[in-house]
């Protein structure tokens, strides 16, 4: 018989094997109560760094420790001679006082972000960053807005369309936390993520919505304003459209003329982009 293992440890696997797994973060009303779930321990903040004395700097780093002298004895007051140094020879400097040493320095924060991915057509990606917290999700209103923004650019849609969510940072435990979690491994964690479940290269046109989306996508060193409009892709047929997030321009109408000032340029492309059916009523 194999012995059992915890949940995080087969989250773990499946994680290492690149197979998606997701929890329940809400209670849907007459639904059966989910079961318990092996969650890791919250992480603590870092200690703030403590500062050592280069006496305690080098026995950290096993450097041979020097024994204090002991002081000498005084000797009696002899005449003094004047001593001239030569115009070429340098004086000798004064040793300086060692630095101090920090150490335990806290590591760069780690970026967290949701992002919500749909493929409403064959050449078409949307990557759409949502807020943290569970509780916001991806509601009907969000894809009717979504809908709008397709037609302006004169794509199509499907009715019902599936979509899947990437949640960053992954986890801290097991052969997760081995893993840097910073900024550029966040990008290269969601780049991996869109090319094995949606085929990122083969689209032609990716729409990304919101700073995360557009970061983390396609440089973390940008920021959200520089990478805001269109611009080329991974290769010469694909278009990369960036703007303020489908969450924002809910909460603030007013950037809907922004946004639309983002991707009418998406317009002069149509020869590349797929065109909508026209079919009589």
């Amino acid at each position: 018989m194999t012995g059992r293992i915890t949940e995080q440890s087969r989250q773990d696997y499946l994680d290492a094997m690149g197979i998606q797994t997701w929890f329940p973060r809400t209670v849907l009303p007459n639904a059966l109560a989910h079961r318990d779930f092996d969650f890791p321990e919250p992480v603590t903040e870092p200690e703030q760094a403590q500062e050592l004395t280069a006496r305690e700097a080098m026995l950290a780093l096993g450097l041979p420790e020097h024994t204090e002298q002991p002081e000498p004895v005084p000797e009696p007051p002899v005449r003094p001679t004047l001593v001239t140094t030569p115009a070429n020879q340098p004086e000798k400097s004064e040793p300086k006082t060692p630095a101090r040493v920090k150490k335990n320095r806290p590591a760069p924060a780690t970026s967290k972000f949701r992002l919500v991915t749909l493929a409403p057509n064959d050449e078409c990606l949307v990557i759409a960053e949502m807020p943290h917290s569970g509780l916001n999700q991806f509601t009907r209103f969000h894809m009717r807005l979504l809908n709008d923004i397709l037609r302006a650019i004169r794509h199509t849609s499907q009715p019902d369309l599936p979509m899947s969510e990437f949640v960053w940072p992954l986890g801290n435990t097991g052969l997760i936390g081995q893993m840097d979690q910073d900024d550029h491994a966040a990008t290269d964690a969601v780049c991996a993520y869109l090319s094995n479940q949606f085929g990122l290269a083969r689209r032609k046109l990716v729409l990304l919505f919101g700073p995360a989306a557009a970061r983390f996508v396609i440089d973390p060193e940008r920021s959200f304003e520089e990478l805001r409009g269109v611009q080329p892709g991974l290769h010469a047929e694909q278009r990369f459209a960036v703007s303020h997030g489908l969450n924002e321009l809910m909460k603030l109408p007013n950037l809907k003329a922004e946004t639309w000032k983002d991707l009418k340029p998406l317009l002069n492309d149509q020869p590349s982009l797929p065109k909508p059916s026209t079919e009589e009523n």
